[in-house]
């Protein structure tokens, strides 16, 4: 009777799982992200790819908080992307995004501050994430952020749209933070970086926002007629030898520029180019100087 009752028992235990379970699959099923087109990165820095090919060229990284448009959804392992930030259209990886509706698209695109913190960490009573200069804070609040899983403290400095000034110091002081990254194809972050993405998310911390690549930005400012005028501030652009713009750097003092070669290094600029004191040499062939302030 005793053992009858214990059978009986595990029985009426096992069913009550089997309902519990079949009603979690059933709401979760309910979740349907098929009319979901918009996404926020809620990892530290992802890659972004030429094709849905994880062997493909990276063409440029979303950093923290950043959103972007769903163009299209392959095989649901890969979303073509047009980023918001950086400007770019590519495709990368659906498990490395998070979907959002529309409202909260806009939400977190239109209110987000900027992390200035080379590497530094967000948190709440859950867990802790690592975020790299450039992160965007959505809805910053002076002590919190807003992301679609809930608030984050972040301690770090930051950017508002308004607290910093857009000048010459300024875009010196912000540039010289990413001295010494290693140069990497595709990257925006200071554990790796090129040299159009250091010049595009070193204006942006002072809302001056630029397209993705060198050929794009020369479009941009006033155009300066000789080295001798040019300012801290200026951008200087360098051709290849078929003349097609493929450089550029930050003019930061008098005859002095700061680019990406190697790593983010400062070197001398003439009429000529830029001059690689170690090399010895000239690496780049100036083109034109522009000025965005």
């Amino acid at each position: 009777m005793k053992y009858g009752l214990i059978f009986e028992y595990i029985i009426i235990t096992q069913l009550c799982l089997q309902i519990v379970f079949n009603l979690f699959m059933a709401r979760k099923k309910k979740i349907d992200t098929k009319h979901l087109f918009h996404a926020i990165c809620h990892l530290s820095a992802i890659p972004v790819f030429a094709k849905p090919d994880e062997s493909a060229m990276i063409i440029s990284q979303m950093l923290y908080g950043e959103t972007c448009v769903i163009l299209e959804k392959k095989n649901k392992t890969w979303f073509k992307i047009s980023t918001i930030r950086c400007k770019v259209i590519g495709w990368v990886r659906s498990i490395q995004l998070q979907l959002i509706d529309e409202h909260a698209f806009q939400k977190f695109s239109n209110n987000a501050s900027t992390s200035l913190e080379i590497c530094y960490n967000a948190f709440n009573d859950q867990l802790a994430k690592n975020l790299v200069m450039g992160s965007s804070l959505p809805c910053f609040d002076g002590i919190s952020f807003e992301m679609p899983d809930g608030k984050y403290i972040y301690n770090g400095l930051v950017a508002t749209t308004e607290s910093l000034e857009k000048s010459p110091e300024m875009i010196k002081k912000i540039a010289r933070r990413y001295l010494n990254s290693p140069e990497l194809s595709g990257g925006r972050t200071p554990f790796g970086i090129d040299g159009s993405a250091l010049i595009q998310n070193v204006f942006s911390f002072i809302q001056i926002e630029l397209p993705r690549y060198p050929a794009e930005q020369v479009n941009y400012g006033e155009l300066i007629d000789f080295i001798e005028l040019a300012q801290e501030g200026d951008l200087a652009f360098c051709e290849d030898k078929d003349q097609n713009i493929n450089h550029a750097g930050i003019i930061i003092g008098e005859k002095e520029v700061l680019h990406v070669y190697g790593h983010v290094r400062i070197d001398k600029i003439d009429h000529f180019g830029f001059y690689n004191q170690e090399l010895r040499k000239y690496t780049h062939k100036l083109r034109v100087i522009k000025r965005l302030l």
